[in-house]
This record gives C-alpha cells, structure tokens and sequence, in this order.
C-alpha cells in the first residue's frame, strides 16, 4: 500500500527535473533586495507555470517592518575586485566575477588603495583594516573605508558569504570585502611575525534602486492545510543554502498537482526571515502545520551533513512533526541490517527546536512548524556552495518522503495520529535520555523540566509574538557588551530570541530550565547568570 502512495507521485517527479530546477535557480545571484533575486523568482515561477501549478509574486517594499524584522535596503552589485600586495609580490587578486561571495551582502561602495591593519578589537581603526567577529558591531564601530572580513567558521579556501542586510536611512560609508580564513591567517603572520608591510587595493561599485522583496505563493484549497515554506534568497551559487529547499518545495506543488492532491496547501518561496514575517495574512487560511525546507538533498560525502528533522518546541502540539518522521523512515530507511532490519540509506536524524531559519516565524505566531535541514555542510556560506555537491536523487527522496507524510497526515483518523504521535513521544524520550548520557546531564533534570504536554493545542486566532528577536535586534536591546557575551554562549541566542519569549506568553513555568532541559544544555554559573539577567532584559521589553 505505502509504495503504492510512493509510486503515485514518483510518476510527476524525477532527478532530471530536480537537477532543472538547481541549475536554474544556481545561476542567479539572489541576494536579498537585489534584482537577481527577483530574476530567480521569476524564471520559477515560469517553471511551475509550465506545469500546471498556479502561482502568484508579492511585492515586499524596502524598509517593510514586522515586529523586530526589517526588509533591507535594495541593492545590486556591479562589480568588485581586490589586490592583496606585500612589497611589489602579488599576495592575492579577488574578483566577484570568479568569488560571488566577495562583496559583503549591502556593502556601500568605493574605491582605494591603502596599508592593512589588523584588528583585534572592533574599535580599532585605519583606512584598511581586516577584521572579525560580529559583522554588524564591526561595520558600526570601525572607522576605516575597507573592512576585509573572515571568518574561521567557514571553509577555510572558500570566500564566505556575510550580509550587513543595511536598512534604509543606516550608516553606509565602509566598503565591505569577504576574504578566505586561509588568507587572513597568511596576512595576519606577514604583518605580526615577519613585520610586513601589506597593501590592498579595492573596488567596487553598486547600484541602489527600491525593487523591495519578491514572494512567490501558490495556494490550492479554502480549508486550511499544510504550508510547505523554503527560502529562495542567498548569493550565486546557493545550491545546497537554499536552492536545494526551493527544489524540493516545487517538486512537492508539482506533484500534488499532477496526482490530483485532494486537500488545501499552500507552497511558499521566500526570502529568509524578511519575507516571511510578511506572510500571516497573505495565504487564505491559518496552517495546520508549516514544513520549512532548508538545506536538503546534498552528496553527504561532499558536505559533511546529517538531514535533520528538526522539531517545534515542545510548548506546541506537536499533530504533523511525528507524521513526517514516519515518511522519513519509509523513504530513508532504505537498507537493510544483517538480520533484515530497516536501516538509514542516508545520514538523518532528529533535533529539538533551535532558531535558524523561517520555521522561527511561525513558531513565535504559534504554529507548529518543523524545519527539514542538513547540517554541518562544508561550503555553507561560501562561494563553494555549487550544484556538483547536490545530489537530485536526494533531492527527490526528501521531496516523497514529505510527500508520503503529508497524504497519511490527512488520510489517517484521530486514532492512527495518536498511535504514531504516541510512537514519536517515546522515540524522542529515548533521544532526550541517551544525550543527558553522552553530556553528562542530569537525568533527573531531564525529568522534572522537560515539558510533559504541550500548551498550545491548536494555532491560535492572532501571532502569539509578531517576529522573534534576531540577532540585531537583541545587539541593539542588550547592549554591545553583553550582546558580544551571549554569542559566545551555546544555545543563548535561541533561548532569548524565540524560546523564553515564547514561552513567557504561554505562561510556563521556569523556562529557562526548560529550555535547558529541551535542549540538554549545560551552562556554567556564570553563563547562565548572563542569560538569566538578558532574559529579564527582553522580558521587561515585550512587557
């Protein structure tokens, strides 16, 4: 029966059309607020209009606020080159033509040829300087007119991608450039252990115009349903964060429209964060759940990445998560043990909640919302992120085993949900447990303050909370130091920026414990006195 339901829309779908649809979207450079994302969105929407899903684009304007998110500027680049010189010796030449990746996301523009400073401290200064950390404190607090910007979270050969995402009427003077870990390392041992001296010339050039935010919404049905939500943005070529998401999400519209899927959903292609807070009143029902799809279907061999289901905080009901983890089983367990067991044919697993992408919109409005992720990926956020590390076959395995979920999610009675959510509760549990284990967590912790019932049993009438507090916005509400404090401090920002907001509208009871104990975290005394006073902080502000 199960493969029967699979075959009924592998038939609509395939990796040939999965690997269309990559390489399609790969060749834009869809940053947020720049034309060559509202080129990708176009040239999908053709897509899907050729075969028969019907779709609509939706204007977001520049500067467009909901609660504490705020649509960037517009902004295109046109060109941007660096020269890296120690004496008359080439160090490295940078051009955006070969590294997409090398003028930060918003950067202003401008030109010149200058000494390198290293800093230590973002309060440093100089006409260049190469620097890290936080690049929004950076940017504000550096005077010079060229930050070189590394980061050593990133692959280490690669040009990562970093966004000032600037908002209307913001400081723009410094030209931003993104350089490789590896090559700042080579300048920082040049100027600090031989005592060169190291010259950069720059330029770049871009253009400003107000073409906003495009989204693209393709809604079927006038009772609600399920809203399957990707985000399109993010710099040529994007192909796993997040091509590879707006894949999956077209091959499920197509599919359930060609198998002639009987119930109401609605497929969402956005920018990230900026374009979803924007979303409660445009589609034509309130979701029974959200699927955000968001870095799926890579060469794991190539990336490094384990798919993630990852879970809505157990605060809400969770009715579609348990579902979906059984259409993953039935898709992915696709090996067998010595003995005939079931086995992953992929690396996949299950996560609680954290923050990170669009799901986080939804889950402060109050609905559950799942977030499907691969993660650690290797070119995440570098200009290495290309198609050759997507493999379609994958791609259409995540996109069957959401699909499989979906149609038992509303083919099955109150009492098969309750037998499979029963199943997951158990499974998770086990989860919980083994991980207080490997942490050397308290079990007992895990027992009194992991949340037994969820409080939330159904999406309420209005958002609970209308955005959750993103990074910028608790930089501006804590203040520098102790924004700059809590970075460092693991799971922080996911507490303060989502969870105990959430959490203090729903009257729980010691949230900071419970997220602790969500989360199987461990703090120090005084980290988590930190959190503890910055909670108080954000509390007093959301009154």
């Amino acid at each position: 029966m199960l493969n029967d339901l699979i075959d009924r829309y592998r038939r609509h779908i395939s990796p040939i059309t999965a690997a269309d649809i990559l390489y399609m979207l790969a060749r834009y450079h869809r940053l947020q607020g720049s034309k060559g994302l509202w080129d990708a969105v176009k040239a999908l929407k053709e897509f899907l209009d050729q075969h028969g899903v019907s779709s609509e684009v939706i204007r977001v304007e520049e500067g467009s606020k909901r609660g504490f998110i705020t649509a960037p500027i517009s902004w295109d680049p046109v060109e941007a080159s660096l020269e890296v010189k120690s004496g008359d010796r080439v160090i490295a030449r940078l051009d955006m033509r070969d590294h997409p990746t090398l003028l930060s996301a918003h950067s202003p523009d401008g030109e010149g040829c200058s000494g390198l400073e290293i800093c230590r401290d973002s309060r440093c200064g100089g006409e260049a300087v190469l620097a890290t950390g936080y690049l929004y404190d950076i940017y504000h607090n550096i005077d010079a007119d060229l930050i070189l910007y590394y980061n050593g979270n990133r692959f280490r050969d690669a040009v990562p991608y970093i966004g000032l995402f600037l908002e209307p009427g913001e400081r723009e003077r410094s030209v931003v450039m993104n350089i490789p870990y590896n090559l700042a390392l080579h300048l920082i041992h040049l100027k600090e252990v031989k005592g060169d001296r190291i010259n950069v010339c720059w330029r770049a050039k871009r253009i400003r115009h107000r073409l906003g935010l495009p989204i693209l919404l393709s809604c079927r049905g006038d009772e609600p349903g399920v809203v399957f939500i990707s985000h399109i943005c993010h710099p040529k070529p994007g192909a796993h964060d997040n091509a590879s998401g707006s894949v999956v999400n077209a091959l499920i519209s197509i599919a359930l429209g060609k198998a002639g899927f009987k119930h109401s959903y609605c497929n969402i292609w956005v920018p990230e964060y900026t374009g979803t807070v924007h979303l409660y009143d445009k589609t034509p029902w309130r979701p029974l759940g959200v699927v955000n799809i968001d870095m799926v279907g890579s060469k794991q061999y190539v990336t490094g990445s384990t798919l993630t289901l990852v879970n809505p905080p157990r605060m809400i009901r969770y009715s579609l998560t348990p579902i979906i983890w059984l259409g993953l089983r039935m898709v992915m367990d696709n090996n067998s043990s010595f003995p005939g067991f079931s086995e992953p044919g992929v690396r996949w697993g299950v996560s609680p909640y954290g923050m990170g992408s669009d799901h986080d919109i939804y889950t402060v409005w109050g609905f559950e919302a799942l977030m499907l992720n691969e993660w650690p990926s290797k070119y995440y956020h570098t200009d290495r992120d290309s198609p050759e590390t997507i493999d379609p076959l994958n791609l259409v395995r995540t996109t069957l085993a959401i699909l499989l979920g979906v149609d038992i999610y509303y083919g099955s009675d109150n009492g098969l949900r309750k037998r499979i959510r029963s199943v997951y509760e158990h499974y998770l549990r086990s989860i919980y447990y083994s991980e207080a284990l490997k942490k050397n967590v308290s079990a007992s912790m895990i027992s009194r303050y992991l949340l037994k019932k969820p409080l939330l049993m159904e999406p309420p009438e209005k958002p609970l909370i209308e955005s959750p507090l993103i990074s910028r916005s608790l930089y501006k509400l804590l203040g520098r130091e102790r924004y700059l404090s809590i970075r460092k401090i693991k799971g922080a920002l996911d507490a303060l920026g989502s969870y105990l907001p959430l959490a203090y509208v729903l009257g729980v009871k010691d949230p900071l414990k419970r997220f602790k104990a969500e989360r199987v975290i461990r703090w120090s005394r005084r980290d988590e006195r930190i959190v503890r006073d910055s909670w108080e902080i954000v509390r007093d502000f959301l009154g």
